[in-house]
């Protein structure tokens, strides 16, 4: 049974086309995104050879002007000051975000402490999510070690503000990573659809069955992502 298809549909549901399916879906082979021209700022020391590490590209930016909703209300991005955060953007439309969720979430148990976190926020959606509902989801997907983040008003700001645009196409997932000072350094993004996907609902459905299995389907799950954690977690950029 698909649970977590079922459970999305439960969710009041905006009209989602086609297109909108395939803007969420990316090769979900082991290999991450290219980095751009620049070199990677976290390319050194133990992370020099992860090929995590070098797909990270230098990324200078202030968060927008939005606040996160969870179960305890709303907070600003000024409360991730102190310690390291890999924050992933993702939307519940996009596949390759989906099939990061799972190996994020054992990260995140392996290796959170108080120096280091992830912390997944649900920008862009097209569903009516309240931070409850969002939270049976994310339990589904084998991911309730996280807190459920929205950003305020189902808004799209940190997608918009913060992930690649090519040819006026947004490429997530993006999984930024913030210094201990609260600023973002560097952002990992996903790759530019593929045009000639035939059938991206289908990839959609499966990718969300290999969630709720919790088979590993991305690079975060397999030894690049256990060994990039573990040096954030151990304060590589203390």
């Amino acid at each position: 049974m698909q649970l977590i298809l079922s459970a999305l549909h439960r969710r009041e549901w905006y009209h989602v086309e086609s297109r909108d399916l395939l803007a969420g879906l990316a090769t979900l082979a082991a290999r991450p995104a290219l980095a751009g021209d620049e070199p990677s700022p976290l390319a050194h020391g133990v992370l020099a050879d992860n090929p995590l590490a070098r797909a990270f590209e230098p990324f200078d930016a202030d968060f927008p002007s939005v606040d996160l909703w969870g179960p305890n209300g709303k907070r600003g991005f000024d409360t991730l000051k102190g310690r390291t955060v890999l924050m992933p953007l993702w939307a519940e439309w996009c596949a390759p975000c989906w099939s990061e969720i799972p190996d994020f979430a054992r990260l995140q148990a392996k290796y959170g402490n108080d120096k280091f976190a992830i912390m997944p926020v649900l920008t862009g959606t097209k569903k009516a999510f309240t931070p409850d509902s969002l939270a049976s989801v994310l339990k589904l997907a084998h991911a309730d070690i996280f807190e459920p983040l929205i950003e305020d008003k189902r808004g799209g700001k940190l997608m918009e503000r913060m992930a690649r645009q090519s040819s006026n196409e947004i490429a997530i997932p993006c999984n930024l990573l913030v210094g201990p000072d609260g600023r973002v350094m560097a952002r990992e993004i996903g790759r530019i659809p593929n045009p000639d996907e035939k059938d991206p609902a289908k990839s959609y459905s499966d990718t969300l069955i290999h969630v709720q299995n919790g088979s590993v389907q991305s690079l975060w799950g397999q030894p690049p992502g256990d060994e990039f954690v573990k040096a954030m977690a151990n304060g590589f950029l203390s």
